[in-house]
């Protein structure tokens, strides 16, 4: 389920229908002095902002300024909702998918929604293509950004941008860099770390199924732990990305991903292990909590693309490509970004599943068997946030009853403590002020 991984490998390679863009090269003369929008940095949202912002009537000049100086070898996936503005760029679809435990195999298909995967080389390629198209546009790698401050405004923009490559000022600064696993959140709250590492393997012999995405593979776990499991997307008969997953509430947890992925390929496939190879690699951390959680924001002058991973999935590319065409109307118009905000049902929703998945790990691969033996189409509407109240109803009443409702009422009790936790320093801190007053008001007497 990756959205967002760093690399551990400096290469990129192929996948069926897929193609690698050529490394970025120099830098084309400098900066510009000035634009209206500059974007921080060039990944999954920056890219698809900059879409947006190039089509839009007034012609807006836009800076995207990406600090890595190397290709982008990261993937992202999720159910084709037509919300991508670079269809083009797509690297590998897949109209079934299965989820596997040993109790069994669900199954689930839906040709108007298949699952698609994005390498960033596509995207990227595909992108510059457009934005050639287009103009207004200008992307520039290598420039990681070091500091946004506000300036006066009387000669010129009134945002500084500082990177590695120069100065320019610009009227609307987004920070579009990913999110990143919180250390902690507050009393009342789940935090789970969705940890990943995917292989990009090539066998000597064709063996994988490129029908059918493996979404989850629960099979072959004999001892108890955190929610962990195999994702597998096969692009060719002898390609495949193979990806160990875990959800776990330790930052620090020593699951060792990379035996997980051996065992896996050698069971599943009976590949001998010198019948298969890596050929490129993405690891990463996102988090799953049902705190508010900012993707970038280390500036206060720059706008930040907001809470657009799901919690209880880890899922984000499609809303992000949802909300960019939002963030780009609002940078173009000068007005504030507004956060990507779930509707209470799914919030809800989602603070149950989560304190599932945290307290009921074991039950965990069941969950899911059940969820994906639902019909195709209202899986992909739920997890698409197109489920209507009486899909949601139908996916509760599949689920184990007895964990879900202490689920339920352990998320119940954790709101009230919140509420009634803040509601008392609230109550002290403005206890607090009025003492101040009070103390101030009397020495002026």
């Amino acid at each position: 389920m990756s959205t967002v991984s760093v690399a551990d490998t400096g290469t990129t390679t192929t996948g069926a229908g897929a193609h690698v863009a050529p490394a970025p090269g120099p830098v084309a003369g400098p900066l510009p002095a000035s634009v209206d929008v500059a974007v921080v940095g060039g990944g999954c949202s920056g890219i698809a902002t900059a879409v947006h912002l190039a089509a839009l009537p007034g012609d807006p000049s836009v800076l995207v300024l990406e600090g890595r100086s190397t290709p982008d070898p990261r993937s992202w996936c999720s159910w084709d909702d037509g919300s991508d503005p670079l269809p083009e760029a797509r690297s590998a679809s897949w109209t079934r998918w299965e989820v596997r435990t040993d109790r069994g195999t669900s199954v689930g298909t839906d040709p108007d929604h298949p699952y698609v995967l994005v390498r960033a080389a596509d995207r990227r390629a595909a992108a510059e293509r457009r934005l050639a198209a287009l103009g207004g546009v200008r992307v520039v790698d290598g420039a990681p950004v070091t500091a946004v401050t506000a300036v006066p405004v009387t000669d010129g923009p009134g945002v500084s941008v500082e990177s590695a490559l120069g100065t320019v000022r610009a009227a609307s600064v987004l920070d579009a860099r990913g999110p990143r696993c919180p250390e902690h959140v507050g009393a009342g709250r789940v935090l789970l770390h969705q940890r990943f590492v995917g292989h990009w393997i090539t066998a000597d012999r064709p063996v994988f199924d490129t029908t059918t995405a493996t979404l989850m593979d629960f099979t072959g776990q004999a001892a108890p732990g955190p929610v962990r499991f195999v994702y597998v997307l096969p692009v060719s008969p002898t390609e495949a990305l193979v990806e160990s997953t875990l959800f776990t509430p330790d930052a620090a947890d020593p699951f060792d991903h990379e035996d997980h992925v051996t065992q896996y390929v050698e069971r599943r496939w009976d590949l001998r292990p010198d019948e298969w190879r890596i050929v490129d690699s993405e690891r990463g951390c996102i988090p799953m909590t049902d705190a508010p959680v900012r993707t970038g924001a280390r500036w206060s002058d720059a706008e930040a693309v907001v809470g657009t991973t799901r919690p209880s999935s880890g899922y984000g590319f499609a809303r992000s490509n949802r909300h960019s065409a939002v963030v780009a109307q609002h940078l173009a118009a000068g007005t504030p970004v507004p956060p990507f905000v779930d509707g209470w049902r799914t919030r809800f929703l989602d603070a149950v599943f989560l304190r599932f998945l945290r307290d009921r790990p074991e039950q965990a691969p069941e969950a899911f068997r059940r969820l994906f033996a639902l019909p195709g189409p209202l899986v992909v509407r739920f997890l698409t946030e197109r489920s209507t109240s009486a899909d949601d109803v139908r996916i509760v009443l599949a689920l184990q009853k007895p964990p879900f409702l202490a689920a339920l009422v352990r998320t119940v009790v954790d709101a009230v403590t919140r509420r009634r936790t803040e509601a008392v320093a609230h109550a002290d801190a403005d206890a607090d002020v009025d003492a101040r007053r009070g103390r101030a008001a009397g020495s002026t007497r």
